[in-house]
């Protein structure tokens, strides 16, 4: 009963994953009917975007140590039917005032309070399958990117307004979380949950802190992390537009391709890259780190093919590369960070990433937003080399965790099925 329970609960989790990601995705996708119904320029455009981003920087080390102190259950349920009541407000919105305080601050904020609370969940109810486990919940992340644009492309054409798009998305999360919260009661009723006084003692701010900026092969496995957010970010904001303005296609077009190859590829590699790093993790520890240096050296050129192909063929085939390849990182990217860090600091230590990593990301809209309004196009393709860039970086300062420190540092946990 208890495997069984532990596969339930990933399930409805990566449900809850699908409608935070769509509601993450639909302000890049809808950047065009967006910009032209209520004049927001690029480089307002761009701050949209990195509002987002600085919004879940601020908020999430707060909500990683309440994911650690209190239920991670109910934490997650309340989270999905608030930032659901904002999206579906968001369809109201009516220049770039509102767009900022709505979709920039209100769907984010209780949206910081997800990711700290399922991934620690995850990775306390599967240890033998973790790697697994954290790849299909991501996976549900694919999903909901690549699913996007047809949601996108559908309110276009369906509802005739970007707005349709929210407010039919708020609705169908407020479903899911009321659903996940109701599931949450029964368990607690029926005995299978926690009890209230063991659900995550509180490691307190201190060595929640510690566990993540004193280990040296967690800020390692970080840095690649974070120029993963900063590339992703980059991509997600401007790719249909870059797509749909250099090459003439409509923003519906665009939005599909530049979405569904990418995420597609990314969720075929995901849970492929999962299953194998469990597997050889049991024999070679440091196969995590081993294959997210590989995924971060490869991608590099790709995003450059990205930004620089003159052909629409060579462009969705790139954005597949990358997806396979961002993929392939993010099957390991909790799980290797997680190798380090105590159990009890696990949200937390999510939280404290996620403040690093929104703060870099969040640079990617402007920069590029800035390069496109003093570049135009060429600005953009520049945009998209240097998000590459980033990513070589990180493959140097990860390299340094897989050869000198991750033997030390490593947290050994008997292994489940």
């Amino acid at each position: 009963m208890l495997a069984m329970n532990k596969w339930h609960s990933l399930a409805f989790l990566c449900g809850i994953f699908f409608v935070y990601t769509v509601d993450r995705a639909l302000l890049g996708l809808l950047a065009i009917p967006i910009q032209n119904e209520t004049g927001v320029s690029d480089l307002q455009f761009g701050i949209l975007n990195s509002v987002v981003f600085w919004t879940y920087a601020l908020a999430v080390p707060f909500a990683g140590l309440v994911g650690d102190r209190y239920d991670k259950r109910k934490i997650i349920g309340v989270a999905a039917l608030s930032w659901s009541v904002m999206a579906a407000l968001a369809g109201f919105a009516g220049g770039f005032w509102s767009l900022l305080l709505l979709v920039s601050v209100a769907i984010t904020l209780p949206q910081t309070f997800y990711g700290p609370s399922a991934n620690a969940l995850i990775a306390k109810e599967h240890v033998g399958t973790r790697a697994v486990a954290l790849s299909i919940h991501q996976a549900a992340y694919y999903i909901g990117w690549f699913a996007s644009g047809g949601v996108a492309a559908a309110a276009l054409s369906i509802l005739g307004s970007w707005r349709g798009a929210y407010i039919s998305f708020g609705m169908f999360g407020l479903a899911i979380g009321l659903a996940f919260l109701l599931w949450t009661r029964k368990r607690t009723c029926d005995g299978l949950d926690e009890k209230p006084g063991n659900i995550a003692a509180a490691s307190g701010v201190v060595r929640s802190f510690r566990a993540f900026f004193c280990c040296p092969s967690a800020l390692l496995a970080a840095s690649g992390y974070v120029a993963m957010v900063f590339a992703a970010f980059g991509y997600t904001a401007w790719g249909p537009k870059f797509v749909a303005v250099k090459f003439g296609v409509s923003p519906a077009v665009a939005g599909t391709g530049v979405m569904f190859w990418h995420f597609a590829a990314a969720f075929a590699s995901i849970l492929v890259a999962g299953t194998i790093a469990d597997r050889f993790v049991r024999r070679w520890p440091r196969f995590r780190l081993a294959l997210q240096v590989s995924a971060l050296v490869a991608a590099t050129p790709v995003l450059a093919v990205f930004g620089m192909a003159s052909a629409l063929p060579a462009v969705w085939v790139a954005a597949g590369v990358y997806g396979l390849l961002r993929g392939t990182f993010e099957s390991c990217q909790y799980a290797s960070l997680f190798d380090v860090i105590p159990p009890d600091c696990r949200a937390g230590a999510v939280g404290f990433l996620n403040v690093v990593a929104g703060l870099v990301g969040s640079m990617a809209p402007i920069l590029i937003g800035w390069l496109s309004e003093r570049f135009g196009v060429h600005g953009m393709e520049v945009g998209f080399a240097a998000l590459g860039g980033s990513l070589a970086m990180a493959a140097l300062l990860m390299l340094g965790s897989l050869l000198f420190t991750f033997n030390r540092d490593r947290i050994k946990e008997v292994l489940n099925g």
